[in-house]
Parts: structure tokens; C-alpha cells; sequence
């Protein structure tokens, strides 16, 4: 199988899989794979304290139900516009639901199917989007290094992503079904698309040990 067919499949296995839990749970953080409410926004509250987004137009790559947009406004951060890619049509149709058209505008969108999408946005964010373990289907570290080069080119000024830290917190146990990234590697490679790069690895655990990387055009 070439490499176009994998990531064929992995796109239809994941929205497979946040679809059966839509059906499971409907309008829950849980559907998309976070612990709870409070996790999540911690996740978010990181990402208002590493970049700003007021004013800019927002690409959130991997959406869900737009839930960044709403803990934006909440917290006094009024992007300018903003835009939400998910693969997975219910979560979509979702956030389509629960946000004003006039802000906000949410498709149907396989960043690896997209090569032809450049400087779609200021700031780009990619939130546990490279935290599932692919197994035999697809190596992850390959993966993870075409995702960044290709969400790279959708942004005229920043991309912020997280991942789970190969630097495990003693205190929760290691899990097979996630991926965990060595920051070194993801910074040496990170360095290749752009000498403007931070790398922030200093924060409590939530509740596993994480780290977050931004890219400056």
C-alpha cells in the first residue's frame, strides 16, 4: 500500500471513530478524546498565554466543535476571523450549529488532502491532533513531520501545536494507544522549516506530560 492509500485509511479510521463516538456521547469533550471540560481549556488557556490571537484570523486545524473559539471570546480574545477544518462532517455540522457565521466558518477539510492551501490564515493552531499511536498503518514521527510541513504553509505568521511528551510524568502511566514525541527530535526537525521556533515544555502535566511548539514565519 503507497502512502497516498495510508493516509487514505487513517483519515476514514479516525473519522470513523469520532464519528461512533458522536453518536455514543453527542456534544461532549469527550468525543473528541479529551479527559474533561476543564483539561481542554487548560490546553486552550496554554495557547492564549503563548501567542495572540486577538485580532488575527484564527486556522484551527482538527476543530471538533470550535470549542477554541468559544474559550476565546470568553476569555476577552476577539480573532478578527476564524476558520475550523475537522475531516469528521457530524463535528462540523456541530460547530456549524453552535457558533455565528459572521466570525466563524467551518469545513469539511483533510490537511493532507490540501497541498493547494497557502497563507490561509494568521495564526494556525493543532491541538492532540498528532497524539494518536498510527501502529503499523503509518509511522508516526512521518506522519507528525508532513502534518507540521503542511500546516506550516497554511499560515502567514504562526503555528501552534501540542504533543505528548516522551518525558513521561512518573505519575500516570504510559499508554499504547497514544503517541509520544521526543522534543528534540521535533525541534531539530522543526528548525528545518524555520530558524523561528520555541519549544515550551515547562508546564504542569494535564495529565500527562506535554509540550508545546510554536513556528514563526
Amino acid at each position: 500500500m503507497n502512502n497516498k492509500s495510508k493516509l487514505e485509511t487513517i483519515a476514514k479510521q479516525t473519522c470513523s471513530r469520532y464519528s461512533q463516538r458522536y453518536r455514543e456521547m453527542g456534544y461532549n469533550v469527550r468525543t473528541l478524546g479529551w479527559g474533561s471540560t476543564e483539561q481542554q481549556e487548560l490546553r486552550f488557556d496554554r495557547v492564549l498565554n503563548t501567542v495572540n490571537l486577538n485580532g488575527r484570523h484564527i486556522l484551527d486545524i482538527g476543530c471538533g466543535f470550535g470549542d477554541l473559539l468559544t474559550f476565546c471570546l470568553k476569555n476577552n480574545t476577539t480573532p478578527s476571523k476564524y476558520t475550523g477544518w475537522d475531516i469528521n462532517p457530524d463535528l462540523i455540522e456541530e460547530a456549524e450549529k453552535r457558533h455565528a457565521k459572521e466570525i466563524a466558518k467551518f469545513s469539511v477539510v483533510n490537511l493532507t488532502d490540501s497541498k493547494e492551501h497557502s497563507n490561509v490564515a494568521d495564526v494556525g493552531i493543532m491541538l492532540g491532533l498528532l497524539n494518536f499511536n498510527l501502529g503499523e498503518s503509518f509511522k508516526n514521527i512521518d506522519y507528525t513531520k508532513m502534518m507540521l510541513t503542511d500546516a506550516f504553509e497554511c499560515v502567514s505568521e504562526a503555528l501552534v501545536v501540542d504533543f505528548l511528551s516522551t518525558n513521561l510524568d512518573p505519575e500516570y502511566p504510559k499508554e499504547d494507544f497514544v503517541f509520544y514525541h521526543n522534543p528534540a527530535e521535533i525541534l531539530e526537525f522543526a528548525l528545518t522549516l524555520t530558524p523561528n521556533v520555541k519549544l515550551i515544555h515547562d508546564y504542569p502535566a494535564i495529565p500527562q506530560k506535554e509540550f508545546i511548539l510554536v513556528l514563526h514565519k
